[in-house]
């Protein structure tokens, strides 16, 4: 449905606004939660194709398959030790790090059916296979242990005819399995962090050469040092890495040329979680039992622009993000949380819906413009969230404000960054009023703006 005539500025406001009912993304419905059949998490993965999520269960030996509200869909058994996920860039697959076992398993994500295991040669148990997983360079890169005291980097290619594993890379490095994160805009670049207990090392690589070629390494990172690190995750342009340690009181930010402090997140209490959207929304879980337990932060901003707050069961138990419970959903729509609540054996699924966030318009155009030439309107789109690519904005002219009297003339494509621009060829002299409407999505407030110009003779 469009408008295409209309009387009065105050009529046009109404107007659009009703006209939105049928226009734009649907927003996503009520957050939702549902307890999962598991006592023991590692890892989540979300498929955006087949709206399913799955979640790693490492002590039962199995891995959980729910639906976008959280129900459980099916638990695949016989995963022994399900720890680190990964999906396939197609969402066919999805490989799981099968620690006890010493392989990677891959598991059809339609019929939710083993279809391969693949040995990685690391032998098999609690200090010895895989437990992280990470699609990077053309592989599926794998953390493992050692022994006891150290821990490396293998990869599975899976390109040619038989499957090929390399182990022993990152060595030296860390004193365990270490936890790995990627990011498909940056294929060569994977991240690999692990703590003691005490102290966190974290290391960048390029993986373009199959290989494990460091770029930068550091021990402790953070103003005030990392211990018991939690969660890491790449940002989509792979230029900065969020860690999560339960020492600190703030989600920490490195650059991953060299891995100097590059900002934080001030959360507060210690955090467990983080995930970050394709747009660079971070999404920060904490150990919050008198305070937010989610909180979303616009990349480079340190003040969270929304939270979550989990209800507490009781007055002697907390609800609180387990180590790793965050995953967005591919379009940004909507954050997955796994929570535990004190006292109990279970772990609960909460489905947060993205709010929709204040959205602005501004408009620019000169003051006054001859006829029948070009007139170039340019603007911006502002939110505290980005806009990603595929938006378009419809641009409205008013002939004669005071009469009101306005049609829709087109529409501009909006770029990552918010902005956009259109050109027209005004016919009547006098002013003309441009008004400019971006009709929202499920993360973004519908919003329009307006600029008036003197359109004077030839």
């Amino acid at each position: 449905m469009r408008i295409r005539h209309f009387a009065g500025r105050a009529a046009l406001s109404a107007a659009l606004s009703l006209s939105l009912l049928g226009l734009g993304t649907a927003a996503a419905t009520a957050d939702t939660s549902a307890a999962l059949p598991i006592g023991s998490y590692r890892d989540m993965a979300v498929d955006a194709a087949h709206q399913q999520v799955f979640l790693s269960d490492p002590f039962g030996d199995s891995v959980v398959v729910t639906d976008y509200t959280g129900q459980v869909v099916k638990q695949i058994g016989g995963a022994d030790g399900a720890w680190g996920l990964a999906l396939s860039s197609d969402s066919r697959t999805l490989y799981v790090a099968l620690r006890d076992a010493g392989a990677i398993a891959a598991i059809d994500t339609v019929t939710l059916r083993e279809t391969a295991r693949y040995d990685t040669g690391t032998g098999a148990g609690a200090y010895a296979g895989p437990t992280s997983l990470a699609p990077a360079g053309g592989r599926i890169w794998f953390g493992y242990g050692i022994d006891t005291w150290r821990g490396a980097l293998g990869s599975l290619d899976l390109s040619g005819a038989q499957p090929v594993v390399t182990t022993g890379q990152g060595l030296d490095t860390f004193r365990g399995s270490p936890r790995l994160t990627a990011a498909p805009r940056d294929p060569n670049t994977l991240v690999a962090a692990e703590s003691d207990g005490n102290a966190a090392a974290v290391a960048v690589y390029d993986v373009s050469t199959g290989r494990a070629d460091t770029r930068a390494k550091r021990v402790d990172p953070g103003p005030d040092g990392c211990a018991s690190l939690q969660d890491l995750a790449l940002t989509p342009d792979g230029r900065q890495v969020v860690v999560a340690c339960a020492s600190a009181h703030y989600h920490q930010v490195l650059r991953t040329s060299d891995l100097a402090d590059d900002g934080t997140y001030t959360t507060g209490w210690s955090p467990t979680a983080v995930a970050i959207d394709p747009d660079g929304t971070t999404a920060a879980g904490v150990y919050g039992p008198s305070g937010p337990d989610v909180q979303l932060f616009a990349q480079g901003t340190s003040t969270a622009y929304t939270a979550w707050d989990f209800p507490e069961p009781s007055d002697y138990a907390d609800t609180t993000v387990v180590s790793g419970g965050l995953a967005w959903a591919p379009d940004g729509s909507r954050i997955f949380a796994v929570t535990e609540t004190s006292g109990s054996s279970s772990l609960t699924l909460r489905v947060l819906n993205h709010p929709q966030v204040a959205t602005a318009v501004t408009v620019q155009a000169p003051a006054s413009s001859p006829r029948n030439q070009d007139l170039t309107l340019t603007g911006r789109l502002e939110a505290p969230v980005g806009f990603g690519a595929g938006n378009t904005v419809d641009i409205w002219r008013i002939d004669d404000p005071m009469a009101g009297e306005g049609t829709l003339i087109g529409s501009a494509s909006v770029a990552a960054d918010g902005t956009f621009g259109y050109t027209d060829q005004p016919k009547a002299k006098g002013e003309v009023q441009y008004t400019v409407q971006y009709y929202g999505d499920a993360r973004h407030a519908y919003a329009y703006g307006s600029v008036t110009v003197d359109i004077t003779s030839d």
